[in-house]
């Protein structure tokens, strides 16, 4: 009987033996598979970084190293074309004419889901891009009467600046060169006479050009009257002939009885007559292209007014396009994501011999 119980209690430890040893091996193994996965998470972590990295550095070469395919895809104005690049053929600076194609407010934007559908990216990244200048310029137009005042201030001083006062009717009333003091400002008056103003838009544009001989561009609006929506829009191009002349195209929808274009830029001392050059079309229809001329480098600007019985509507565009918070213009993404992971390139770049300074962010598609 003792046997029987001495058996029985040797089966009872060996049991016991059995489930602790059973126990400790599952926890080492549990440890082994925490550890192995902990092992291989950064291996994963390494692969996603490098696909991520290899993404970002296709968005700057297409932004700042490639010109596209075919080379003047900026003058093709569907969305179907091999591959976008925004380089100048046969430079380094970035194409004015190309970038006008990815102004968010332009006519024939590029949209940045057509974009990332272009680059095979559409579910992989998140990019924005800004284009501004290097120094500020800002400006109010003031339309008192018998007197307007304009008042300039740039972001360093003793810069030369172009004001230019263009009234609804698309003609310039006003223009002047002069220069800011040693602290930024400037302050000019203009004589708007006794008479009525008639209603429009009177928009004043500036440039700005410091010592060293970098531009800055700003406008500012003043509307008397109420706007009317005629879906306006616009595009400045070089022409592809390359012959000196800005291709403006527009569109717009309804009817109009006028519908007129300036072009403005920085002229020589004494020659503020080639400082402009306007063009009108009566009864116009809803697609209209103006050929007026710009100089063969430098920035300028552009306005285009349409007018009918029932109101009016005025747009401009900076050439090149600054894609800028300033202006509205940004392209890309609304907002940058916070979070470490995103890749910030900055550059100077050359554009129709200005520099400008250009900021692109670039984020794995997970974080938007």
């Amino acid at each position: 009987m003792k046997r029987n119980i001495w058996r029985n209690k040797k089966g009872q430890i060996q049991g016991v033996d059995f489930a602790l040893a059973m126990i400790i091996f599952m926890i080492m193994f549990a440890e082994v598979i925490v550890l192995s996965l902990n092992f291989l998470e950064p291996k994963y972590q390494n692969l996603d970084n490098r696909a991520f990295e290899s993404s970002a550095n296709q968005v700057s070469e297409v932004f700042f190293s490639s010109t596209g395919y075919p080379n003047d895809w900026e003058y093709k104005y569907s969305t179907e074309f091999n591959s976008f690049g925004l380089r100048e053929i046969g430079t380094t600076s970035l194409d004015a004419n190309k970038i006008s194609r990815i102004n968010p407010h332009a006519l024939f934007s590029l949209s940045y889901e057509n974009l990332k559908q272009n680059m095979s990216l559409e579910n992989k990244i998140g990019f924005q891009l800004k284009l501004e200048s290097i120094f500020d310029v800002s400006s109010t137009l003031t339309l008192s009467q018998p007197i307007g005042t304009i008042n300039i201030t740039t972001s360093i001083g003793d810069c030369n600046v172009w004001s230019f006062v263009v009234a609804p009717n698309n003609t310039v009333v006003f223009t002047q060169k002069s220069q800011t003091d040693t602290s930024g400002i400037l302050d000019l008056s203009f004589s708007t006479g006794v008479a009525v103003l008639p209603d429009g838009y009177y928009t004043l544009v500036v440039f700005a050009q410091s010592q060293i001989g970098i531009y800055a561009v700003d406008y500012e609006e003043v509307v008397i009257g109420t706007e009317t929506n005629f879906g306006l829009q616009l595009i400045v191009q070089e022409n592809i002939s390359n012959n000196g002349l800005a291709n403006i195209q527009t569109s717009f929808v309804g009817s109009l009885t006028s519908l007129s274009a300036i072009v403005l830029y920085p002229y020589t001392e004494g020659n503020e007559q080639f400082g402009n050059e306007s063009s009108i079309i009566a009864s116009p229809s809803t697609t209209e292209t103006f050929n007026l001329r710009i100089p063969t480098n430098g920035t300028c600007v552009s306005i285009a007014t349409a007018d009918s019985v029932s109101g009016f509507q005025r747009k401009v565009f900076v050439y090149p396009s600054q894609l800028s918070e300033k202006f509205g213009t940004i392209y890309g993404a609304d907002l940058i994501p916070d979070n470490k992971q995103i890749v910030k390139i900055e550059k100077i770049v050359v554009i129709r011999e200005c520099l400008f300074k250009a900021v692109l962010y670039v984020w794995p598609q997970y974080l938007s």
